[in-house]
């Protein structure tokens, strides 16, 4: 798929799941609804994140379409397995124009993946803790919290921290 066209999708796809937020009445619906949308909301924005980022930068994108999550290189061997059933929407850079951008655009197109999903759960929490509910608070708060220390956890060993970390390590040593 044309990368533009998945990612004006999934930005779509975004505002769709948010909108009930504003008409939904206070309910156990309603809290399980909040944790739904702010779960996608951390994973329809990761890769518009990389778009948007990596465009700025100069940065190309050929490709986007369904693959698997590198997450379960990093869980342990029973929930691996799990981890690889996992649908993700992946995005692929244009090679050349990725090599030809300096180590801190590429790092930053790596990182801002991770930055804006985390940025987005923070931002449901908020924006729920506005209306003054406190479970619907506690419960949207503990989920970013959760997503935060997931990050944390993971990205370093093999998502978007570990993948700027490689770039700017490689194309150092291309300038060096």
């Amino acid at each position: 798929m044309r990368p533009a066209i998945g990612v004006a999708a999934e930005l779509s796809a975004l505002i769709l799941s948010l909108i009930p937020m504003a008409f939904l009445p206070s309910s156990s619906i309603r809290l399980l609804y909040l944790l739904v949308a702010q779960g996608l909301a951390t994973y329809l924005i990761h890769c518009p994140a990389h778009y948007v980022t990596g465009s700025l930068m100069g940065i190309r994108f050929s490709d986007m379409r369904i693959g698997r999550t590198t997450l379960a290189r990093a869980l342990p061997s029973r929930l691996a397995p799990l981890a690889r059933l996992v649908p993700i929407v992946t995005l692929k850079a244009d090679k050349a124009s990725l090599r030809g951008s300096s180590p801190s655009r590429g790092s930053l197109m790596f990182l801002s993946g991770v930055v804006a999903s985390s940025g987005a759960a923070i931002i449901v929490a908020a924006v729920v803790a506005i209306g003054r509910n406190p479970i619907e608070t506690a419960a949207t708060v503990a989920f970013a919290i959760f997503y935060l220390f997931f990050d944390l956890a993971f990205s370093p060993k093999t998502g978007d921290v570990a993948r700027a970390r490689r770039f700017r390590r490689e194309a150092s040593s291309r300038t060096d």
